[in-house]
């Protein structure tokens, strides 16, 4: 069979064609690549340039298919440029601890900026040079981050989640607000001619929100972003586990499919009820967490991996991805390790007949 480029690769796994080879995804890769390619933490998220280059060495190193660009929460657009605090512990990507938003007065305060700027601006230059150099070969993935995530970060994530039930019109109030930003961050994601954007609801889980509340307090601003974005190029893949309103069947498939994308429990068992339902903008995933893919042996992740694709190809006519749920390290030793799993998975994927 005739050799794909890696985005036409993704493309017939996503619409059912047989590719040439299974296509090999990844979520978040910001700490490995800091440590695999010897890059600081503060450089990433400041230097354009250099991030632009360690992103573009992990994906032609491993032969990624698709690829996260850029990942990390500070650079989606809530960062400290919109008044939201994070802290930076040692050489550890830094975690949000506080927002702006408290009372309706702070509400008035926030507001759409005119233009980009902080870690916002750096992570628009790094996806537009990272798709001028290789978004015509490789399947790259531009996170927009949704109103509800917007919210959460604004408001904190339990007050957000306890406005939802305690405080519901202060809850509609600064949801309106958050899909704004959410849209001002949509267009210019948009504007660096990313192929693949997704609206990132980052704390949208099975665990954090139920179906039902989800369809009736977050689902209508989720849709309404992707209506001002234009809602077929701009797939919600984490409403995806929220199933369909009032249907509680797809919703139960939700949560298997959820922990199929995410590497929850690998087994057969979780993919068998996680495959009658779709993840837009992606195909089916074999996947393994960032815990399993530093935790298991080789020869465990592949006998694995060769398990679950025989099973969705040959039993089931699925042509899925080899999807990288993370990619995680904490040192350089430990990327050395864990790129050595990602060369055997490489070579397991390149030598894999697809009947």
């Amino acid at each position: 069979m005739k050799q794909l480029p890696p985005v036409e690769r993704v493309v017939a796994s996503k619409k059912g064609i047989k590719p040439d080879k299974i296509p090999i995804s990844t979520g978040p890769t910001n700490e490995f690549i800091c440590h695999r390619y010897g890059i600081s933490i503060e450089d990433y998220l400041t230097n354009a340039e250099w991030c632009t280059e360690c992103s573009i060495k992990f994906v032609r190193e491993f032969e990624v298919d698709s690829s996260v660009v850029a990942p990390g929460y500070i650079l989606y657009g809530c960062g400290p440029e919109v008044g939201v605090k994070w802290e930076f512990v040692e050489n550890h990507f830094p975690g949000f601890v506080d927002g702006p938003l408290k009372t309706e007065s702070d509400l008035q305060a926030i507001r759409v900026p005119n233009k980009p700027s902080g870690h916002f601006k750096h992570y628009l230059e790094v996806l537009s040079k990272v798709q001028d150099a290789i978004g015509d070969r490789y399947n790259l993935i531009g996170h927009i981050l949704g109103p509800f995530a917007t919210a959460c970060f604004l408001h904190g994530i339990e007050a957000t989640l306890l406005d939802t039930v305690a405080e519901p019109e202060w809850f509609k109030k600064y949801m309106e607000r958050s899909t704004d930003l959410s849209e001002y961050f949509g267009k210019n994601v948009l504007s660096t001619g990313v192929r693949n954007p997704i609206l990132n609801e980052i704390f949208l889980t099975p665990e954090m929100i139920g179906p039902e509340s989800y369809h009736r307090l977050i689902a209508p601003y989720d849709r309404e972003v992707q209506r001002r974005l234009g809602a077929d190029s701009v797939p919600n893949v984490m409403g995806a586990f929220m199933g369909r309103a009032g249907d509680r069947e797809s919703q139960e498939g939700g949560v298997f499919l959820y922990r199929a994308f995410f590497g929850v429990n690998e087994s057969l068992a979780t993919i068998t009820r996680a495959m009658e339902h779709l993840l837009p903008g992606f195909p089916f995933p074999v996947t393994l967490s960032g815990q399993t893919l530093d935790t298991w042996g080789i020869d465990r992740i592949l006998a694995f991996l060769r398990e679950a694709l025989d099973f969705l190809i040959k039993e089931k006519g699925i042509y899925p991805s080899i999807h990288l749920a993370s990619v995680l390290a904490d040192s350089p030793e430990a990327a050395k390790r864990i790129a050595e799993k990602l060369e055997a998975i490489k070579q397991f994927r390149d030598g894999y007949e697809i009947p």
